[in-house]
């Protein structure tokens, strides 16, 4: 059983906003929304749910399970949406408050180190070989509905 208490600090309801890049870094379409991470029952899942805004007319709905131990260490990653078949990357600690999540392509530097009540993204792609900026996002958590 992979041990989760890394990934605590992402727990709970976050305003997300963001960019996405092209090839050049220019920005080409903002990113408003939210994202949901709650530890499911047992402790050995957390559930993410997002809810994002791309642009003017795109809406991006993902349900997302992060936990077990993925075979090349770190954490397993499945994610839904509107594609025929799941996504799977792989979520790893690369120090204490910087995520790596791998996937095929694709490759975001996730921290969590910016206080309680924020968190901040790099989503990279590869392009010819190469790693380009892809996207950039803004994690700030929002009260929770009993508080």
């Amino acid at each position: 059983m992979a041990d989760l208490t890394a990934l605590h600090p992402v727990l709970g309801h976050w305003r997300t906003s963001g960019q996405v890049l092209d090839e050049h870094g220019h920005v080409v379409v903002e990113i408003s929304g939210s994202d949901t991470y709650t530890l499911l029952p047992g402790g050995t899942w957390i559930a993410h749910e997002v809810d994002v805004a791309m642009g003017d007319g795109h809406r991006a709905l993902t349900h997302e399970v992060i936990g077990g131990e993925h075979p090349e260490g770190g954490w397993q990653m499945v994610a839904f949406d509107t594609a025929s078949a799941p996504s799977t990357m792989r979520l790893t600690l690369e120090e204490p408050g910087l995520l790596l999540l791998h996937g095929v392509g694709v490759r975001s530097w996730f921290r969590t180190d910016h206080g309680t009540d924020q968190m901040c993204a790099r989503w990279e792609r590869q392009v010819e070989g190469a790693w380009t900026s892809w996207m950039d996002l803004t994690f700030d958590r929002l009260p929770t509905p009993e508080q």
